[in-house]
């Protein structure tokens, strides 16, 4: 994709143009307008307790540009970003971590893709793949990497329909007017894969809860597997910075487990298609005996 010269300068971070006219500005300043104009979006967009950060939250995390630039050996850049058309109408918004990998043979980066949103009036034209060609570009041009170059890895975390109680489905499906699976559907379209992995958010701050109502998938992933030490790195950098903001936690903390089972694997993790477990839910195909839609899509893709 061609996009015009990204300008950049210290506080605003980036700014280009998407073809069709979209402006992309991102920045990594807490104290950035951006910050503000990305959260009015936010806050319309996510509404369940344990998934939402206040704007204090963001800030903490932006802040952390500064003190974990170069942190666990790795270079990271948080940032936000805003999607406006041409007369300045917010049309989504994208927050994410981006950090250096250094393994062989895997991609250069990879993102965390910790919030996307399209604005409801905006959606149907296409902007979700336009927000993740913004995000990887902006991840390499942030940790100064080719912008030519391989893309990097991209992480999403996804609401597990089989895993959400029934009043949370309801409530994340009625406020975004989307039903879950069908929101599934659209991230299969643009590539995302579950990863095979038993995936638990930590709590995002003391007064919250880890979430273990969430798959993680990788979105046009480069392979049938993702590198258990890329896998490794990332969530490490992706937990300390982005969830727990550099708190400290537990040794038998959700994060801890997680980043603990991948430093001793040496197999890579397999990423599971989706399109055959929505099938099946679309089916309306019992789903007893399935912890969740992880190993749903193992069953049904005949893993």
């Amino acid at each position: 994709m061609a996009f015009s010269e990204v300008k950049k300068n210290a506080l605003q971070g980036c700014q280009f143009t998407l073809p069709g006219g979209v402006r992309v500005t991102a920045s990594g300043d807490p104290a950035s307008p951006v910050l503000k104009r990305f959260f009015e979006g936010y806050d319309r967009a996510f509404v369940l307790p344990d998934e939402r950060e206040d704007l204090a939250g963001f800030e903490t995390c932006l802040a952390m540009n500064r003190t974990h630039r170069h942190a666990m050996g790795r270079t990271h850049s948080e940032l936000v970003a805003v999607l406006e058309d041409q007369g300045g109408a917010l049309l989504g918004g994208i927050n994410f971590l981006a950090t250096t990998i250094d393994r062989p043979a895997t991609p250069p980066a990879a993102v965390a893709l910790n919030y996307i949103y399209v604005e409801e009036a905006s959606r149907g034209r296409g902007l979700l793949r336009q927000a993740l060609a913004a995000a990887r570009t902006l991840a390499l041009e942030t940790l100064d990497l080719d912008p030519q170059g391989p893309a990097p890895a991209m992480f999403i975390e996804q609401n597990d329909p089989l895993r959400l109680t029934s009043d949370e489905y309801a409530a994340d499906t009625g406020h975004s007017g989307l039903d879950q699976v069908d929101r599934l559907a659209i991230w299969a379209r643009v590539g995302a894969r579950i990863v095979d992995f038993p995936y638990v958010q930590p709590a995002l701050s003391v007064d919250q809860q880890p979430d273990d109502g969430l798959a993680y998938a990788a979105i046009a992933y480069p392979g049938e597997a993702v590198d258990a030490g890329l896998l490794h790195d990332h969530l490490q950098s992706f937990f300390a910075i982005s969830v727990l903001k550099g708190r400290s936690e537990a040794a038998d903390g959700a994060a801890s487990r997680q980043i603990a089972a991948l430093a001793g694997r040496t197999a890579p993790v397999p990423l599971l298609d989706m399109a055959p477990a929505l099938d099946w839910l679309r089916a309306g195909r019992s789903t007893e005996g399935f912890e969740g839609l992880r190993d749903l899509a193992r069953e049904a893709g005949g893993g």
